[in-house]
């Protein structure tokens, strides 16, 4: 069967100044560093259809996908809601556009009422806050969709893969078997880096009947957070890369960027970083020159592996399929031992400090204590977290996404079972669940692996690689089946 395809972009940048996603503390947008962008891959062969929609944005939520999904339907009512896939790049200089801005130090009931925060966070009226962004990116993204599915057409794909080191487990383990997220690797104490990383990055470039390039996605293990902390909205390294590609094969082309599984992942190499020492290391990956390095290896492949993907004879047919689960992930939960401890330490700590006004410092362990406390009443209400699984085929390459912050193991895990020649794994889609870290993570703490970090622990995260490599499984096997008959 001949597949059709559609490709598009579009800038999705707030025309206003915004508040930004991705710390625990207000940061409002003062310039545009690089343009957002939503970059759109539909395909369809038969009666099944794929939609990768990919935004610029730290995450997003189920509510956000809900509305994406209904102004498609009505613009759009030959597209299945259902086939369409939203993600995140998991940009930490994007605008906040559909939660409330400080989740972490919002006022807690567990506090004293008479406890206040001391960072200022009156917001002035010119910015731009989720009333306002969360419909105005819902229209952008609606608009890229619905402009790649009617721009559909006969074309043909080539997979690849290359490599490049663009993430670092950023989870120090000690010797007492605890862990940090970022901590200092210069001591005695350190013993290892809890994870991995993953330099393969897999591609896949589509075609026109002539061969022309239309675009490429491109899977990397790491989140685009070199500038996390800046007051300027930024693409991050995606935006170099998409600079790099587009300056060689123009602005036509699409570069569809998908975030891979990277809970545990940065891009920066602990090892080689010293607060006390001078180390020859890669570029600053707290800012732009780290930014554009990681942009730079990306587009390097991305271009190096692109002749031969085209002198190979692309693929302008085959078999797609589309399967939506829904899975009940359990929810992670607090003991009465933990609830009581939690109580009694913020108790401990709220009077040991004297304090009425907290800082920052002060609130990421309030928040510490407070969270487990919300978890033990949410666990009252509630078993599961109930996410959106998809899971695809086209040719012989596999697409799996989930809706979390996937500790990279559990990547590994799906990618070694897979019966696909090539597994795409989509983290941060179709909702935002958080981290989902591995039981040795679970052991060590601290943040990411706290039991508030993310809705399920380990138990979720083996249900998720099973679930996944049955679905590419069965997916395979009946191809095969319909493969004999014929």
């Amino acid at each position: 069967m001949k597949i059709k395809i559609g490709m598009s972009q579009t800038d999705i940048t707030p025309p206003a100044r915004v508040l930004l996603q991705g710390q625990v503390y207000t940061r409002i947008s003062e310039t545009v560093e690089s343009p957002l962008t939503a970059q759109v891959f539909a395909v369809q062969s038969a009666d099944a259809v794929l939609v990768l929609c990919a935004c610029d944005v730290a995450s997003v939520s189920r509510a956000f996908c809900d509305r994406v999904r209904e102004l498609v339907r009505q613009r759009c009512p030959d597209l299945a809601p259902e086939s369409i896939v939203i993600s995140a790049t998991h940009t930490h200089t994007g605008p906040v556009f559909w939660r409330t801005v400080n989740p972490h130090f919002l006022a807690s009931k567990y506090l004293p009422p008479q406890a206040a925060f001391s960072e200022d966070i009156t917001i002035p009226e010119d910015v731009w806050q989720v009333d306002r962004c969360f419909p105005y990116l819902a229209e952008k993204a609606s608009g890229a969709i619905c402009a790649a599915w009617e721009g559909r057409r006969p074309a043909a794909v080539s997979p690849a893969f290359g490599r490049a080191v663009t993430g670092h487990c950023r989870r120090a383990v000690y010797d007492d078997g605890s862990a940090q997220m970022y901590g200092r690797t210069d001591t005695v104490n350190f013993r290892e880096l809890e994870g991995g990383n993953d330099s393969g990055i897999e591609l896949l470039y589509i075609f026109t009947e002539d061969q022309k390039p239309l675009g490429v996605l491109v899977n990397v293990a790491c989140p685009s957070q070199c500038v996390e902390s800046k007051h300027f909205i930024s693409s991050d390294f995606w935006g170099k890369a998409r600079d790099r590609i587009k300056a060689r094969l123009g602005d036509d082309f699409i570069v569809v960027g998908l975030c891979s599984a990277a809970g545990d992942q940065s891009p920066r190499d602990l090892v080689r970083r010293s607060l006390t020492h001078r180390r020859r290391t890669d570029p600053d990956m707290y800012g732009l020159d780290g930014a554009s390095e990681l942009g730079a290896r990306i587009a390097g492949v991305v271009l190096d592996k692109l002749p031969a993907a085209q002198a190979a004879p692309p693929a302008d047919s085959g078999i797609l399929k589309h399967q939506v689960m829904t899975v009940d992930f359990p929810l992670r939960r607090v003991t009465l031992a933990e609830r009581d401890a939690a109580r009694q330490k913020l108790a401990d700590y709220i009077a040991q400090s004297g304090k009425q006004t907290f800082d920052a410092r002060d609130m990421a362990a309030l928040r510490l204590y407070s969270g487990i406390l919300e978890r033990f009443e949410e666990q009252q209400q509630r078993m599961f977290f109930t996410a959106e699984i998809h899971v695809a085929r086209l040719g012989d390459i596999a697409f799996a996404t989930n809706p979390f912050e996937l500790f990279l193991d559990f990547g590994n895990q799906i990618r070694a079972q897979s019966e696909a020649a090539q597994t795409f794994l989509i983290q941060l889609a179709c909702d935002a669940g958080r981290y989902l870290p591995t039981e040795k993570a679970e052991r060590g703490s601290h943040y990411s692996a706290y039991v508030f970090s993310g809705y399920t622990g380990h138990e979720g995260g083996d249900l998720l690689v099973r679930k996944t490599v049955d679905t590419i499984r069965q997916q395979f096997i009946t191809q095969n089946d319909e493969g004999a008959r014929s």
